[in-house]
């Protein structure tokens, strides 16, 4: 988890400009402006040789926030990033599509007079930009605001922006990722065995264990279970709400490291504190409601939860985020279980004109992945998605629409079965962290 920011307006205070992205990134913070633009980077240290940004070569100069799992497949790099030039200078605008990883990636090129901008498929780690004769491009939007810039948006998933520095053009390049849609598999096998590896690459050769929140449905579960069957080291948190009590004491009790958080009101109002002063704002409409991080209750839940793993040493978070976006569109063979559920999880017989669903790239997969972000921004953390894995989505495209939607979340539910894991079957349950909470 890092952070940002990319501009030419060059009379500014980098600190307060930062102030909020700086908790991303507590490790370094660099300032360095050249050829009349202003690259700012704070950065937080996880794996390989701590570098700090920007990395510079020629007339090209690149920062970046994230993580490239497959970085050593191009050459012997000592950390992930600095192999982002090179492929640049190899493949052009397009190489993102060659990375397996989560990423934001700003790439100034003076010999062409470009500015660059990539996000990985899903647009994991938050990028927001301005692009006129002043311009910027930043982890977060109150950055861009706070040296002056306006017509400021969040840039969209599977995409490549590129401005032109002379005559301020943009061009969007999309679907830099093809998803190939034909639904021919018949078993689950490979989707568990995708899933098995989005595990793995995002835990591996790590110095400190990984934590995650463990709930009694689906997703966490699936991500304890495998974390476990490999043999990674990791703790649980469970911010006891509105879960499945008797589902999650089993979940405990098979754990080396867990923690059941029964919240007090004490809690809650510490966590709406921490989101006022330390937390970046966002709001975002779609089609079917506006969202407000600020008044999301189970915002205040995740901040328990961050804070206890912090206290434990913890600085990777594996999210459950993205399963009900792709997997379930929060529904069951056309039954909504949410209200923001554009199909009720009942897929087609062919994807083609169906595909991108809503909330594949936008709606909740947006206002609930930068939820987490922006939290997991506040404590210094850094987050990772296993079910937003580039070839676990392709997988799960590529089951028949008979195995989509022959039982609820199919593809876990028959990890899970498999694994002997308890879960509570056909059962989503939402989480607010003021229901339950403990009176002292």
């Amino acid at each position: 988890m890092c952070g940002m920011l990319v501009t030419n307006v060059l009379d500014f205070n980098a600190d307060e400009a930062m102030r909020l992205v700086k908790f991303r990134g507590p490790d370094a913070f660099s300032v360095e402006t050249v050829n009349d633009v202003k690259f700012v980077h704070c950065l937080l240290h996880i794996t390989g040789k701590k570098v700090e940004q920007p990395f510079i070569k020629g007339d090209i100069v690149c920062v970046y926030n994230g993580e490239i799992y497959n970085y050593k497949d191009f050459g012997q790099y000592e950390t992930d990033g600095e192999c982002l030039i090179d492929l640049y200078e190899k493949h052009g605008d397009t190489f993102t599509s060659l990375l397996d990883g989560e990423f934001a990636i700003v790439i100034t090129d003076y010999a062409n007079r470009k500015i660059i901008v990539f996000t990985d498929p899903f647009s994991t780690k938050p990028v927001w930009a301005s692009f006129g004769k002043k311009f910027g491009v930043a982890s977060y939007k109150s950055s861009l605001v706070s040296v002056g810039l306006s017509d400021i948006i969040k840039l969209r998933a599977n995409a490549v922006y590129v401005y032109n520095m002379d005559n301020s053009k943009l061009e969007i390049k999309e679907s830099i990722v093809q998803w190939d849609l034909n639904q021919h598999k018949e078993n689950y096998d490979e989707w568990i065995v995708a899933f098995q590896n989005s595990i793995t690459k995002r835990t591996i050769n790590l110095k400190k264990s990984v934590f995650l929140g463990l709930s009694s449905g689906y997703d966490s579960g699936a991500i304890a279970c495998e974390l476990m069957r490999q043999g990674s080291p990791f703790s649980a948190y469970t911010v006891m709400a509105t879960e499945n009590q008797g589902i999650v004491k089993e979940r405990h009790s098979r754990l080396k490291n867990g923690t059941i958080i029964h919240a007090t009101w004490d809690d809650w109002k510490k966590a709406k504190v921490h989101l006022k002063e330390k937390c970046e704002k966002f709001s975002y409409r779609d089609k079917f409601n506006k969202y407000d991080l600020m008044k999301d209750m189970g915002a205040y839940g995740i901040v328990m939860l961050f804070d206890a793993a912090k206290k434990d040493g913890h600085k990777i978070y594996l999210s459950g985020q993205g399963s009900d976006e792709i997997i379930s569109d929060y529904g069951f063979r056309g039954q909504k279980i949410r209200t923001h559920s554009e199909f009720g999880g009942k897929f087609p017989k062919k994807l083609e004109g169906f595909f991108p669903w809503h909330s594949f790239y936008d709606g909740t997969q947006i206002k609930y992945m930068t939820k987490e972000e922006h939290i997991a921004g506040s404590f210094g953390m850094e987050t990772r998605y296993p079910f937003l894995d580039k070839r676990l989505v392709q997988e799960f495209l590529w089951l028949t629409a008979e195995l989509k939607n022959k039982k609820y979340k199919a593809p876990i539910y028959e990890y899970l079965t498999k694994c002997k894991y308890p879960f509570e079957d056909g059962k989503k349950r939402g989480f607010r962290a003021k229901d339950n909470l403990v009176k002292v």
